[in-house]
């Protein structure tokens, strides 16, 4: 099997380079912003730059975890996040289907309207930001452009992490430092490791898996009970931990607060359990590399 992960670098990249090259499949990773050895350059935005690659490399599969994820940045910049998170996944779509490459795409929760979750894969998409809006703009033009893809969507992802841009590693040195932690206690998602993701994505790979997927932890909570239960794991403290609506944060795009997946179709689909929230906090603190990253 011959991959090719466009942003390998970031929190499901870095995770799904591991479990390729596990499986000792002949792996290529490409990075943005954030370099690390062995991995190449490549803007999304560089239409004939993404052609040449994928040409050139002639991956079976191309994973696509790329995107510019800071929803409220999103929210803000619509035009210029466009281009590199609607346009640029184009590119790569357009380019697969040219050397007949299976396509995952990462989406996520945010393509529901969050008043009546948990979804399933068969649940109408209404996304009311637009983070929202361009993922589930970008499921739509893959649907259209290609037959052989996956479109994974995940949620509230935690795990090691060479970069800072954390949810648990902050919570976990902010309680430390004795500081309060103002978290939601009304967005309501599923938590899930990123190791089972990239255990899941090379899985559904592996066995010819096409469509729409939930790739969840089996248990769904809100941000609030996610912060206590990391707390706890770490063996922290939670009285710094500040519960608060998301109103009070005052933040520029709207969150789906009563989100969160059903995973049961990829359960069903791979006779396998990806890890809840106890576990996986707990194999997080057991692995623990420098940085976490989450939410």
């Amino acid at each position: 099997m011959k991959v090719l992960i466009i942003g390998a670098s970031g929190l499901v990249g870095s995770h799904l380079m591991v479990a390729a090259q596990r499986r000792n499949w002949e792996v290529m990773g490409t990075y943005h912003n954030f370099a690390r050895p062995g991995l190449i350059p490549l803007r999304l935005t560089d239409a004939v730059g993404v052609r040449q690659l994928i040409r050139e490399y002639q991956p079976d599969t191309i994973f696509l975890p790329a995107f510019r994820s800071h929803v409220d940045y999103c929210e803000q910049h619509p035009e210029e996040t466009y281009q590199v998170n609607v346009a640029g996944s184009v590119n790569v779509a357009i380019a697969s289907g040219e050397v007949g490459a299976k396509l995952v795409f990462y989406s996520s929760d945010y393509v529901f309207n969050g008043r009546n979750g948990p979804y399933q894969e068969t649940d109408k998409p209404d996304p009311i930001c637009v983070y929202g809006r361009q993922k589930l703009t970008v499921e739509e033009k893959i649907g259209r452009l290609l037959a052989d893809f996956l479109i994974l969507r995940i949620t509230v992802v935690y795990g090691n992490e060479a970069q800072g841009k954390n949810f648990v590693s902050r919570l976990v040195t902010t309680l430390a430092e004795g500081q309060v932690l103002k978290v939601p206690q009304d967005q309501v998602g599923s938590p899930t490791l990123v190791d089972d993701i990239a255990e899941a994505s090379c899985r559904l790979v592996a066995v010819n898996a096409n469509g729409i997927f939930h790739v969840v932890g089996p248990e769904r909570m809100s941000r609030y009970q996610f912060a206590l239960e990391a707390a706890k794991v770490f063996g922290l403290s939670g009285e710094k931990i500040l519960p608060v609506t998301t109103a009070e944060l005052a933040q520029a795009a709207l969150r789906p607060l009563e989100a969160g997946m059903v995973g049961d179709k990829l359960v069903q689909t791979l006779n396998w359990n990806l890890r809840g929230v106890a576990a996986g906090l707990t194999y997080l603190k057991q692995t623990r590399v420098g940085e976490y990253v989450s939410i």
